[in-house]
C-alpha cells in the first residue's frame, strides 16, 4: 500500500503561508511527518502565476525550527483575527494571485509618503547632487537592502565587476556590511559609495540607468513606480518569486546567474548590465507597469477603491 504525501502551497502573495501550516499541523497530529520538497525542480501553483524552483520556496532560507516556532504562531494569530488582509500591491499586477482569493485587497503601492527621516539609517543625501553631474540614464544603482550580508568573495567579484563597467555607479554599502575588502584592482574612480539613501528620491532621477537589487519587496516596488528597469539578485525569502515577476511576468528586468561555484562573476554582471541597458523593450514595459502601478492609487484606481472601502469600514 503507498504512503501517502502532502504538499503544502502557500497562497501566493506577500504574507501568505498561515493558513496551509495550519493544514500540515493538523496532518502532523494524525500521525504524517512535516519535511520540505527534497527534489530540486520547477513548480507552477497556476497558470496565471509564474514558475518557481522548489529550492526558492520561502521557508527554505528561514530554517525549519525558526519557520515552525516563531513566524507560523505568529501569522496563525494574525489570520485568524484579522477581518481585513491589506496588501502592498495592485490587483493589475497581480492578478493572478489575487484571483486565487477575495480575502485579500491589494491597497498599493503605497508610494505617497515623502520623509526626511530614514526608518533605518542616516541617509547620505550628497548623492543627490552626485548623480545631478550624470547624463539621463548612465548611472548603475545598486544597493541589497536592509538585510542582506555579501559574503566577501562575491563583494569582491560585485566590486570588480562594477568596475569594468566602465559606467558611473552609486553603490549602497550599509552600515555594519563593510567590513569586506575592495579588490586591489578596485578604484571605484567612476563611482560614488554611500552607506545609505533616500531610495525614491535616487530611483526617480533621470541619471539612474538601472537597478541592481535583492528584488526585496519594497525595492521591487519601488522600482516598479520609478520606471527603471531591474537586474534582479534574490538572496532568500520571497525574492525569488519576485525576481519570477520581474523577469518572467512584468519582462521589466533580467536576472543575475550564478556560475558552478554559486558566484556571480564580474563578467556576468557586466554582460547582463550592457544587456539590459541595451534591450530598449525592457525600458518600454519598465514605463509601462509604472502607469500601470501608479493608476492604481490614483483616484478611481482599484486600490484606491479598495482603500476607500477599508477606511469607510474602519469608521
Amino acid at each position: 500500500m503507498g504512503i501517502p504525501h502532502f504538499l503544502a502551497i502557500p497562497f501566493p502573495v506577500q504574507g501568505q503561508v498561515n493558513p496551509l501550516m495550519q493544514f500540515c499541523h493538523i496532518l502532523t497530529k494524525h500521525g504524517y511527518k512535516m519535511g520540505i520538497p527534497t527534489k530540486k525542480q520547477e513548480i507552477q501553483l497556476s497558470p496565471n502565476l509564474p514558475k518557481m524552483n522548489t529550492s526558492d520556496l520561502p521557508w527554505l532560507s528561514l530554517g525549519k525550527t525558526f519557520f515552525t516556532n516563531h513566524l507560523v504562531p505568529e501569522m496563525q494569530i494574525m489570520m485568524k483575527y484579522g477581518e481585513w488582509w491589506l496588501c502592498n500591491s495592485a490587483y493589475d499586477l497581480e492578478p493572478g494571485a489575487f484571483s486565487l482569493s477575495q480575502r485579500f485587497s491589494p491597497i498599493g503601492p503605497l508610494m505617497e509618503i515623502e520623509s526626511n527621516n530614514s526608518l533605518f539609517y542616516d541617509e547620505d543625501t550628497t548623492c543627490l547632487n552626485w548623480l545631478d553631474q550624470h547624463a539621463p540614464k548612465s548611472v548603475i544603482y545598486v544597493s541589497f537592502g536592509s538585510l542582506v550580508v555579501v559574503e566577501p568573495n562575491q563583494f569582491n567579484e560585485l566590486a570588480l565587476g562594477l568596475d569594468l563597467m566602465n559606467k558611473p555607479f552609486l553603490w549602497v554599502i550599509r552600515p555594519g556590511n563593510d567590513n569586506n575588502a575592495y579588490p586591489n584592482e578596485f578604484n571605484g574612480s567612476k563611482g560614488k559609495i554611500v552607506s545609505w539613501v533616500p531610495q525614491k528620491k535616487v530611483l526617480n532621477h533621470p541619471s539612474i540607468a538601472c537597478f541592481i537589487t535583492h528584488c526585496g519587496w519594497n525595492s521591487t516596488i519601488e522600482g516598479l513606480c520609478s520606471g527603471v528597469p531591474f537586474l534582479c539578485w534574490p538572496f532568500f525569502i520571497d525574492q525569488f518569486m519576485d525576481k519570477s515577476y520581474i523577469c518572467d511576468v512584468w519582462k521589466v528586468g533580467l536576472g543575475l546567474e550564478k556560475d558552478e561555484n554559486g558566484l556571480i562573476t564580474k563578467g556576468e554582471i557586466e554582460n547582463k548590465v550592457d544587456q539590459v541597458l541595451g534591450y530598449d523593450d525592457i525600458r518600454a514595459r519598465s514605463l509601462e507597469l509604472k502607469e500601470i502601478a501608479i493608476n492604481n492609487i490614483e483616484e478611481g484606481g482599484k486600490s484606491a477603491k479598495n482603500l476607500e472601502k477599508f477606511i469607510k469600514w474602519a469608521k
